[in-house]
């Protein structure tokens, strides 16, 4: 199945950690709403989705939850901590999933498409015109199986894991899209609706 054409993208699937907000350390997790930071530029990015009249979905792995002591009420304090930072600059999500399983015990841990799927069903989201932004080979490999076209989050040289296109970070991604939704060829009503947009400069 050829990638779906970044210039008629609908709905953009977003990773969490390490792609909108900084990643704990190496075999940690954010538990707690005061880890959570953003990354410079990261809601001026989802903004500017906004403002074009794409759907943004959130869809992240967090295994610490299939721990005997985890508590779900910890990643519900820093979802909502999430979505604060995300409105203090005029940012949303439009919808947010996330596998609390631990790996290879269910089908919505990426790299599994399932929640890619679960979101296209529930939201009525159409899948050929959505693009997946990661920064791991998992969210690539999630993004493909689903049918997505994909956008690898990378600095410097590396494995870009079969992705269609790779970016330094979320704001040159989003950047991307924009500008391939803006360039000549594409039929007007093929467009989500909302005005022309550019990331501001972090």
């Amino acid at each position: 199945m050829a990638p779906p054409d970044l210039r008629d993208v609908r709905t953009v699937f977003l990773d969490r950690d390490g792609t909108i907000n900084v990643k704990a350390a190496a075999g940690e997790y954010i538990r707690s709403p005061e880890e959570l930071v953003l990354l410079p530029g990261a809601a001026k990015a989802v903004a500017a989705l906004n403002a074009a009249g794409l759907r943004t979905v959130l869809v992240t792995n967090q295994r610490w939850l299939s721990e005997d002591s985890a508590d779900p009420a910890s990643y519900a304090a820093v979802h909502e901590r999430l979505e604060q930072l995300l409105a203090d600059e005029g940012a949303r999500l439009d919808a947010a999933y996330h596998c609390p399983h631990a790996s290879a015990s269910c089908d919505c841990r990426k790299p599994a498409a399932g929640l890619l799927l679960r979101a296209a069903r529930e939201q009525g989201l159409d899948l050929a015109r959505s693009v997946m932004i990661g920064d791991t080979e998992g969210d690539v490999r999630a993004g493909r199986a689903a049918g997505a076209a994909t956008v690898l989050l990378r600095r410097g040289v590396g494995d870009t894991y079969g992705a269609d296109a790779v970016a330094e970070d979320l704001a040159a991604a989003v950047q991307l899209i924009l500008t391939a939704r803006a360039a000549p060829g594409v039929p007007r009503g093929q467009r989500a609706h909302g005005r022309p947009s550019r990331v501001p400069k972090a």
